[in-house]
This record gives C-alpha cells, structure tokens and sequence, in this order.
C-alpha cells in the first residue's frame, strides 16, 4: 500500500514509514523521502511513531495492536479512538535531522534501540547476553568499587593472576552494566550540562540566601544598572516604561498603601488583567512587605469570592472593566468585604463602594518607602493560585528566594538574557507569564512587552513590530499558532526562543520547521519544590532525570509507581514506596527538608491542604516528599514525557479545572438529584472538555431540552468560561465508587458505560449520541 507525496502530505505522515502485517493489501507505507530499513523495518521517534498511529484511519487496522513496550497499546487506542486495532507490526523512531529517541543512522545501535523496545526481535547473541546478565549477581556500587580495587591489588601483587581476574571482571561488568553503561555514555553530554546547570543555580541561590536580601532590593540593583533602558511596554495602552519609571509608579504604590497603614504581613488582594499596573502593584507592595494575592481575573461569583476570602486580604484591587464581577460577588453576599479597602483603578463604573485608585497616586511620592519592617530573602512575596490535582483553588505560598530561583532556573537553563525582549501574553496571575515572563525584567533587566490577552492572529505582528526575542506558550497556543494562515511576519520575526510546557509530541517539529524558534520545555508546579526542564530539545520530552543512581543527591527527583487510574501511590511489603526504573511510568516526589532552604516545602495558605501534596516513608521510614499528582513516562535514555492528570482536577483552555468546583455549584441547583464532573479527551485539541453528568429529580418539571438550558444558564453565571462544561450527560444514575469514580470516566472519553439504566439520547456537535452543548460562543 503506497500513498503519493501529496496524500501523505494531507494525511500529516511527513517524511515517514509503517511496515504493515502481510495480510494488508501491500508490505507498507511510504513517502517521497527513501528511508533505510534495519531488518526491513523502517526506523522513527517515539513521538513520530504516536503521530503516525494517531493519523492513519482506524479502518485500515482492525483487531489487536501488537507494538513495543514505548508504544503501548493504550496511547495507540486513545490516539485512535477505537477499541480494536492491529495491523501495526514494527514502529521505531527516527527524525529527518539526526534528532532520536531509538535509532538515527542504519547503524548496530539502531537495530538495538529497536530491540529494546521490543519492536525488533533481539539477536540469537543479545539474548544470550541477556540470559547470561539475568542469571549473574548485580552488585551495589560500593561492592563493585571494592572489587575493582581489590583487582587491582592483586594485580600488583601477582601480574598473572591480576591479569586473569581483571579479564574475568571486565567480562562480568560488560555482560551486567554493558546496557546501563552504553545508555550513560549515549547522554553523557546531557547529563553534565544538567550537572553543571544544577550547581550554577544552586551557587547563586545559596548566595543571596547568605545575602539575605529581599526581591525588591535585587530589583533595585537592576534598576541601577539599565537606567535609561525600557523596562516595561504595555501594548493596550501604548504607555512605556524605563527601568526608573518604573521603579517610581511601584513607588507610588508603596507610599500609598504604607500612607494607609498597611504593614509587612498584611495582604491586598489583585484582581486585574495583564497590565503594566497589576506588576507595580505588586512590586510596590512587595517593598513595604505586604503580600499580593493573585486572582484569577476569569472568576466570578462563589469561585471569586473564595479565593479571595482564602487570601485574608485586607483590600482588593481591580479594573474598570473587572468591578462588574465584584460588585456582583459582593450584591450577592457571596463575598462579604467588611473590613475590606476597595480600590479601582481607572474609572469607576457603577456604585461608590471603590476608590479611585488611578488619582490617588497621582499625589504620591516617588521616592523609596520608609524601611518600617524587615523583609528579606525568606519573606512571603505573593500567593499563587493553583488547583494542583484536587479541590477548589488553593493560594500557593511564594517567597522571595523562591522566586528569584524560579526565576533564574529559566533563564539559565534556555538562555535569557538581559538583551531578550519577552512578549507577555500569557496570564500574569499564573507562575508562568507573572515569574518565568516578568521575573525575567525584574531581577535580571529584560524587556517585558505585555499583551492584555494573547490573540494568535497578533501575535507575530507584535513580535516584528516590538522587536521580540522571546516568549513563552503553552500547548494550546502553539497549536492555535499553527492553525493560523501564513503571514509576512513569520519570516521577518527577531523570535528565538519559546519556552513553556504542553507542547505535543505531534505538533512540536512542524512548529519548529515552520516558526524557526528554539523550544525550552519545563515542567513544574507553582508549589512544588522541583522542576523538570529539556535542555537539548528533545522532542516531546518535558525534561529529563539522569538515569544513573549516584545524581540523586544533587537532584533528588525521583518517579515512584502509582495506580495509572487513580493515582494512588503502590507500596512494597516494607511500606515503602517503590521507585521507577527507566521505561516505567509514575508519579513525580521531590524530596523534602526542612533544614534545607532549597527543598523547603512552603505548601499552601491552608496547611490542611498543604499536608495532602506530602506523602510520608517514601524511600526510608521517617523522609517525605511533595508529590505532583501527574503520570509521567521515563523512557530509557532518562528522558521524561508527560501521560496524563491524576485526581479531580483537568487541563482545559490552558487552565486547571477543579472538578469540585464545578460540582459545588451544580448539586444545589433545583432539579438535580446528583451529578459528577470529569475530562473528556476531545480529537485534535489539548487537555480534556470537562463532561457534566447529571441525573434529574423525578418530580421535576419540565423536559430535558428546558433542564439542561437552565443547567448551563446557572453555570455560566458562575464559572470562567474554561471551567463550563463543553458538554452535559443526562442519566438515570451516577455510579460512584470513591476515587476512581472521576479517573475511570476520563479513560473512557465520551462513552456512556459509566451511566446506569436508560439515558435520554441527544446528538452533540462532535457526533457523539447522548451529549449536549453547554456553552455557545
């Protein structure tokens, strides 16, 4: 079966081929580019071999997948869509540019790496020496030292002797470490640079911890030296700022609130859009100690005031175009602010209640604020708000030291320089636009051009006219990039560098070959105490651990085996739990140490919520580690790639949805006798639609066309629109079994197995029966 260049174009195959089982009408797939073959297999990338399976129809490959350990039957059938597929006999890995995961030249090694994954049958001579590697002892390191020096004692002593057991132990060390070794040797170059990475990062950060200074002060050193440089510019307002005006409007700010008597350790709550304005403020803020709690300016009603309730704030700070949302959080007594200062910046739109912040520092001096408090490296800076994987938002605890570390661990690991002009488009009330964008100004004299919402049909517009650098995305926009027609701007842009996380596998080299940008992908938490970054690009990967056990001191990152369906950790018979080997998926733990600044677990707010992200006598009785709460895979060559979300929260719009959230305002709404909230995986879109599946009261009045109306009214009032449900299930009952009730609906995507009795069937957009539309728009 062969398709044309054109065909294979339209189906997205690239330069690729697929060896099909013989009883398909033709050996196999291929495109205009010749590949070699290894055994009569065509060889690929992990990342490619998923691409590939995920474009051919499913009608082509009835029955059963018969594939490697990399590509397990699970991606392939969720890439699919379908519940039975075979035909794919051999998919290895390869990239057009010498970039790959198994194999890039028709050498031994490729033939190996294809072995590896079981794809290719292993020669009559490797399962031999696997035979022989099982059967032989494997040494600790310490025992295997102590036996090379005893050799070599031996062999000073007695040269013959020495000479036939350092034979005999170069032989057992080949036949038992012989793979392991090779592996290191194949990413030895990555690995020390991650080393040297590490170290740089951790000698600057213990530094200023010995220093003992706060941000601010860091900020004013970079202030000191770019003067006259433009620090910030706002495209929606067209104001520009050098770093000495900029450090005088945080002036006015600081004044101000410390006019008003606030003090280090009260909090003022920020519920803005990206703005030049939401940044001084909380950096004016920062420089008389007080806290900035930073507020999803997407949320409204019960979410809204939860959030701010949580952050004790003592004053709120809003926009023109944001006091609507207040005013109806506080009309409805859903948020009471008594005690509570109310500043607006801009015009007042409506009541009285606020302040016209906009003219009250108008008045302010713009010198450096009185020093009334101490605030230092350790200092609370700010709260973050995150979803993790359970619950309702929680307000992450940001310090100082913090994050400056975050700060300096991106530019270091992508190189960001001083001379880089980032483009902000993303949410600075999130950890990736407010610390990795414009932290990147702030303690390390950066250009920021700040974009109020990110537009993809703008954004190489602004890129050319504001002379961008840099710029960070999230998966979904690389892919609403993508889909936009071709523009005069993407061959005159300045960009080189685009770093984020949620870049897919299948899209990641046509956005490069296209866009001409550097990749830098990291993965982390806001309140984790360790991140992930690639550092060489590796497609698909969202970092990488070393593969050998003597770095766990310096980055002590480690997956350990959970529940794929529930993410419950998996323990051995001692209590323990059980650490991953390469080729194996698990959840990543961090440790924690409480005599170490760098490893310091602050958590959340709420201490309660804290102690859920700690698990206990993970690798010796007594230690404990911050869990992610994500299933990652890390293949054999150290390099990890991210699987899926665990617990009751999912990704949608580049956002977390807590599913306990969306519940929360469902089950008291008349009519509902029950409901539960989980992902849906959706073809050809990022994250997962959230699915409400809701059972009716059987005395409730009216038909189901009325009730789901009434249903996504009620929700839209109340929820940003990335947290509606795309879609609402009406069913006779909802089986509810714990935990796994949420995880077992999203592997099952859109399916109806998980509703009991008769459900009342509806056609959706997406041709799936059973199933309607919420949200318009």
């Amino acid at each position: 079966m062969t398709f044309s260049a054109i065909e294979a174009d339209k189906m997205g195959l690239g330069t690729i081929g697929v060896r099909m089982s013989s009883f398909l009408t033709g050996p196999f797939l291929l495109t205009r580019n010749p590949l070699y073959s290894v055994g009569g297999v065509f060889v690929f990338t992990f990342s490619d071999a998923l691409t590939i399976l995920g474009r051919i129809s499913s009608p082509l490959l009835p029955g059963k997948v018969a594939v490697g350990r990399s590509v397990t039957p699970a991606a392939v059938l969720q890439l699919l869509g379908s519940s039975s597929v075979r035909g794919i006999s051999t998919v290895v890995a390869r990239r057009p540019r010498g970039m790959a995961t198994l194999a890039a030249s028709p050498t031994p090694h490729s033939r190996r790496c294809a072995g590896d994954v079981g794809i290719l049958e292993k020669s009559a001579k490797e399962q031999i020496i696997i035979l022989f590697s099982s059967l032989l002892p494997s040494l600790k390191l310490e025992e295997l030292v102590t036996l090379i020096l005893v050799v070599t004692a031996i062999f000073f002593k007695n040269l013959s002797i020495g000479v036939v057991l350092g034979i005999v132990l170069s032989v057992y060390i080949a036949i038992v470490y012989g793979d392991f070794i090779y592996r290191s040797y194949l990413t030895l170059n990555r690995d020390l640079s991650g080393l040297y990475l590490i170290l740089d990062i951790k000698f600057d950060l213990w530094k200023k911890l010995r220093e003992n200074r706060g941000l601010h002060e860091i900020f004013l050193e970079v202030v000191k030296k770019n003067h006259s440089k433009t620090a910030m510019v706002d495209i929606e307002t067209g104001r520009s700022f050098t770093f000495a005006a900029f450090n005088k409007e945080c002036n006015r700010y600081a004044n101000f609130f410390q006019g008003q008597g606030f003090r280090a350790g009260d909090v003022v709550a920020l519920f803005m859009e990206n703005s030049v304005d939401f940044v001084a403020a909380w950096m004016g803020l920062a420089k008389i100690g007080v806290a900035t709690a930073w507020i999803n300016c997407n949320l409204k009603r019960e979410p809204l005031a939860h959030c701010i309730q949580t952050s004790r704030a003592k004053a709120i700070i809003t926009t023109r175009l944001l006091q609507h949302a207040l005013d109806e959080a506080i009309d409805s007594e859903l948020l009471s602010t008594n005690g509570m200062d109310l500043y607006v910046i801009g015009k007042q739109d409506g009541g009285g209640r606020f302040t016209l912040l906009t003219e009250e520092l108008k008045t302010q001096r713009t010198v450096e604020p009185r020093r009334l408090d101490v605030v230092d490296f350790k200092s609370i800076l700010c709260y973050i708000y995150t979803s993790g994987t359970t619950g309702l938002p929680k307000a992450a605890v940001m310090k100082h030291f913090r994050y400056y570390s975050m700060v300096m661990g991106a530019a270091k690991s992508f190189g960001i320089y001083p001379s880089d002009r980032i483009y902000v488009s993303m949410p600075i009330y999130h950890t990736a636009a407010g610390i990795l964008g414009i932290g990147q100004a702030l303690c390390r004299g950066s250009c920021c051009v700040i974009r109020k919402k990110f537009s993809a049909s703008n954004f190489w517009k602004d890129c050319v006219k504001y002379q961008c650098t840099a710029s960070q995305y999230i998966g979904e926009i690389c892919r609403y990039l993508l889909a936009q027609p071709v523009v005069p701007e993407e061959a005159t842009h300045q960009m080189r560098l685009l770093y984020g996380n949620g870049l897919r596998a299948e899209i990641w080299q046509p956005f490069v070959d296209r866009f001409r940008v550097k990749i830098g992908e990291v993965y982390g938490s806001t309140e984790g105490t360790s991140n992930l970054v690639n550092i060489d690009g590796h497609v698909g990967a969202c970092g990488f651990l070393p593969i050998s056990p003597l770095t766990k001191k310096m980055h002590p990152v480690r997956l350990i085996r959970v529940d794929d369906k529930t993410g419950e950790v998996i323990r051995s018979p001692s209590g323990l739990c059980i650490a991953c080997n390469p080729g194996e998926s698990g959840a990543m733990v961090s440790t924690i140490r409480k005599d170490n600044p760098l490893l310091q677990f602050e958590g959340y707010l709420n201490k309660s919520e804290t102690n859920k992200k700690i698990i206990r006598d993970v690798f010796t009785k007594g230690d404990s580690c911050f869990v992610s709460g994500d299933l990652l895979y890390w293949d054999r060559l150290g390099y990890v790639y991210f699987k899926d979300r665990t617990g009751d929260t999912f990704r949608w719009k580049g956002e977390n949805v807590s599913t306990t959230e969306v519940e929360a305002i469902l089950h008291p709404e008349k009519g509902v006798a029950d409901a539960t909230v989980y992902g849906v995986a959706v073809p050809h879109t990022e994250g997962r639609a959230g699915m409400a599946a809701v059972v009716r009261n059987g005395d409730d009045p009216g038909d189901d066309d009325e009730f789901v109306e009434r249903i996504g009214a009620r929700l839209a009032a109340s929820l940003a629109p990335y947290a509606l449900p795309q879609f609402i299930r009406l069913c006779q009952d909802v089986d509810r079994t714990g935990k796994i009730v949420l995880c077992l609906f999203s592997h099952k995507s859109m399916d109806k197995s998980h509703c009991n009795g008769n459900e009342t069937s509806r056609a959706c957009d997406t041709g799936t029966d059973n199933c309607k539309p919420c949200v318009t728009g």
